[in-house]
């Protein structure tokens, strides 16, 4: 299991009212978009990225995520990011979710993203300068 002192960089993410399910819980939908939503932050506030105006974007062909604990709302997450693997064109983010005061994670995930032109996003590309040494740094 991972902890969260794993992790150099840690985002405070809210749920929603309409994030439980009729189950009473996150619904696993809301998992990967808190992973979506800390790796995208991490690229708009540490690396200067801007999604709606770069000639590149990142697209996501894989994640996983394994669920060991519920999230309910109202309740505060703190997503743990770092990288599995960082190569040319793409990287494999290792994240983790976690509440307020636990040490241990209730999800833990992976998430691709393969760098891509904005106006042929079959034609993959390096991962800008600026960010690839951000991420080599989480």
């Amino acid at each position: 299991m991972k902890k969260k002192s794993n992790y150099k960089y840690i985002e405070r993410l809210d749920t929603r009212f309409g994030d439980n399910d009729i189950f009473g819980h996150l619904n696993n939908v809301v998992y990967y978009s808190l992973f979506d939503s800390v790796i995208n932050r991490f690229l708009i506030k540490k690396c200067k990225y801007n999604p709606l105006k770069s000639d590149i974007i990142a697209v996501s062909p894989e994640t996983r995520c394994k669920f060991r604990k519920s999230f309910k709302y109202p309740e505060n997450i703190f997503a743990g990011l770092s990288t599995f693997k960082v190569g040319n064109k793409s990287v494999i983010y290792d994240i983790s979710l976690f509440n307020q005061k636990g040490k241990l994670a209730y999800a833990e995930g992976y998430f691709v993203h393969v760098f891509v032109k904005r106006s042929n996003m079959n034609e993959t590309v390096n991962i800008p300068s600026s960010i690839k040494k951000k991420l080599l740094k989480l």
